[in-house]
């Protein structure tokens, strides 16, 4: 099993090492094997090497669905105008979303990783606090293995990864769509990143640590094959009473796109902050997942919180 941090290339992130050999004493200080990396930006100092990179999160829209099958009232309900599509997807016909996605291709080409994840998922920002969904998860499916197939027509070197949300589309609960996902999949090899963290926003009555580890594994326990699961990003957060709440009195968006993304900043990051998921009950939901790919997913990158995150997580001490 290989232990791996995530970091982006964000110039704030990469910002917090000074070169590539201080990068890599940082993770390997955590006794972790290497990194998992998100476009976000140019590694202008070389920061990152391909001997540290294991995996790659590919890009991903929160809402895309529309603009892939056409439908202009959504889109603009969603975007406000055009030209509003036109920032966030580089066009305004579904040949952008395949430009976006093959050049985040030619960004993980760049790094040989040996594996990619692909987030399977779409959401309005009007739905995030109702989770009163307009499209299905076999909608989203369908839509993208289309894309998928696209964009990776042959074998890339690395296993292609996808992950779950709490959204329509791969969410894990239901076994039936995630073998639709995957026999709809060309690319020959293929598995699931179970991001735990999400997994446990799709049953907003967990309250303790203990209930969340027993449903992930009802939920895995409902698959007959447990090794298509190759790898966790692995955090929790237990918003489940966070999320009802706001479920009876959700925000009313207003403005443009950015306004009302802004809007959902603070709700957003409390219902997902990925904090660490440490002690027995997380090694042994460990060992019973027994994944090729462990993720300590983290949303901080402030070096100073970080390293307190990770010194949790491994149990270390600061000298």
């Amino acid at each position: 099993m290989k232990r791996i941090m995530n970091i982006t290339t964000y110039p704030e992130n990469l910002a917090q090492y000074h070169s590539r050999e201080e990068l890599r004493a940082y993770y390997r200080g955590f006794g972790l094997d290497g990194l998992e990396v998100v476009e976000a930006g140019e590694d202008t100092a070389g920061i990152l090497g391909t001997e540290d990179v294991i995996g790659v999160h590919l890009r991903f829209f929160s809402c895309w669905y529309c603009l892939w099958t056409g439908d202009t009232q959504s889109l603009l309900e969603e975007f406000g105008s055009w030209e509003e599509v036109e920032r966030q997807f580089g066009g305004t016909d579904r040949e952008a979303l395949l430009r976006a996605f093959r050049k985040n291709l030619e960004f993980a080409r760049k790094y040989h990783p040996q594996y990619a994840v692909f987030h399977v998922s779409d959401v309005f920002l009007s739905e995030i606090m109702t989770r009163k969904f307009r499209y299905s998860d076999e909608e989203i499916i369908d839509a993208a293995a289309e894309i998928v197939n696209q964009v990776y027509a042959e074998d890339e070197g690395f296993e292609l990864l996808f992950e779950n949300l709490w959204w329509p589309g791969l969410t894990m609960t239901r076994p039936e769509i995630t073998e639709r996902l995957l026999k709809q999949i060309r690319y020959p090899r293929k598995g699931i990143m179970l991001d735990v963290g999400h997994l446990m926003h799709t049953n907003t009555a967990l309250r303790t640590l203990d209930e969340a580890a027993d449903y992930v594994r009802e939920v895995v326990g409902r698959y007959q094959d447990r090794s298509i699961i190759r790898g966790l990003h692995f955090h929790q957060t237990l918003s489940g009473a966070y999320v009802e709440d706001w479920k009876k009195h959700p925000l009313e968006l207003s403005g443009s796109y950015d306004e009302k993304s802004m809007a959902l900043k603070d709700y957003f990051a409390n219902l997902d902050s990925h904090r660490p998921f440490t002690g027995r009950t997380a090694e042994e939901l460990i060992s019973w997942l027994a994944p090729e790919y462990l993720v300590y997913e983290l949303s901080e990158f402030d070096r100073t919180k970080h390293e307190a995150l990770m010194r949790e997580i491994t149990g270390q001490k600061k000298n």
